[in-house]
């Protein structure tokens, strides 16, 4: 049966660099641990439950999943005391898509069990999967405590820290995998992404490139892009979005930060193309529509700005959002010689933030 603690680390990347899902499975490991474990190897007379366990055992080797699910549930049903199935039966529902069952067999391991690393790693990827990150942290926290800097259990502490917005862990357990083990580019990925994420610039820089060397991907490009872009080296970050977008023509988010970037540099035609092709991919996006404004108004298309701005108000759910709008609209109205129209859409951006301070300077060149 395939552990989830075994290959939790492959599994819980793949949540990490979305959208795959369902990486390959890397040989298992032997728990220190282990329930005692009916011998489905050796000849001899056993229970229609030892029987059952033993098939739904080989049928999740075998990849059928259901198969698996239905032997261990019947074995459960005929020895509830069988706790050997507890642990497979929830692997099964996990890669059946059933968290919360996951869950329940695995809290069934857990209390009744010997502390087990691999069966807390198991319930923390069900939690992950479920959206539970609380607990999720928890149980991988746990087991790292039963075994200490498992490169495995690093590697899954690391997804759920940075889903958690938590990247100070990510950098702490990376950095142990990178300087005790032959280094991965995912680990160099996952540093320099939250070394990117901190604002340390230059030292996310530096891991990202060693990252691209290793495995130049289209993820590695993208972050380093966006690094790039932050420092103002935009002719590098257009170069990084150029090399996504060559190795992967489906990666949505490219073609928004290309035309954020291509505005820096000023070539805001080339900019609206790749704007254009991110609205056409993402219509109800905010950030489309309103990257897409500020392009078309500094091109001269100011009536095509007006309707991404307003677009993009209609889409904003952050005010921070629609005051941003806002403003661009009062500035392309200004630009476009309509100012009651301006006037009016720099007072709503006030009416959201009475501090922001272009829109008060604003109405003082315009007179209220």
């Amino acid at each position: 049966m395939r552990c989830l603690a075994c290959c939790g680390g492959v599994m819980l990347a793949t949540l990490l660099t979305m959208p795959a899902l369902g990486a390959e499975d890397p040989a298992p490991l032997a728990s220190p641990a282990t329930p005692i474990v009916p011998d489905c190897d050796s000849p001899g007379e056993r229970s229609e439950a030892i029987e059952l366990f033993c098939r739904g055992m080989r049928r999740g080797d075998a990849g059928d999943t259901d198969g698996a699910i239905a032997d261990l549930e019947r074995a459960l049903e005929l020895q509830p005391d069988l706790l050997a199935a507890q642990v497979p039966l929830g692997t099964a529902y996990y890669h059946a898509g059933q968290y919360e069952r996951a869950i329940a067999a695995l809290d069934v391991a857990v209390a009744q069990l010997p502390p087990n690393y691999m069966v807390l790693a198991n319930r923390s990827g069900a939690y992950l999967r479920s959206g539970n990150l609380v607990a999720a942290r928890a149980d991988i926290d746990r087991a790292l405590t039963l075994s200490p800097n498992d490169p495995q259990l690093l590697e899954n502490r690391v997804v759920i820290a940075r889903l958690a917005g938590d990247f100070q862990t990510v950098i702490d357990d990376a950095t142990w995998l990178i300087d005790h083990l032959p280094p991965k580019a995912s680990w160099l990925l996952d540093r320099g992404k939250a070394l990117g994420a901190e604002s340390r610039l230059e030292e996310s820089l530096m891991d990202l490139t060693r990252a691209a060397q290793m495995d130049p991907s289209a993820d590695t490009f993208y972050y380093r892009g966006v690094t790039y872009y932050f420092m103002a080296y935009y002719q590098a970050a257009l170069a990084d979005f150029n090399q996504v977008l060559t190795l992967d023509p489906a990666f949505e988010p490219a073609y928004l930060k290309r035309c954020s970037t291509q505005y820096q540099l000023k070539q805001f035609q080339a900019g609206l193309a790749d704007c254009d092709e991110y609205v056409a991919r993402r219509p109800d996006a905010f950030d489309g529509h309103y990257t897409r404004g500020i392009l078309r108004s500094r091109a001269g298309d100011q009536q095509g700005a007006l309707a991404d701005y307003r677009r993009a108000i209609e889409l904003a759910d952050d005010p921070a959002d629609a005051v941003n709008a806002w403003y661009g609209v009062g500035i392309t109205s200004e630009r476009a010689g309509d100012k009651k129209a301006a006037r009016e859409a720099y007072r709503q951006t006030l009416t959201i933030d009475p501090d922001y301070r272009l829109a008060q300077e604003a109405l003082k060149r315009l007179g209220k």
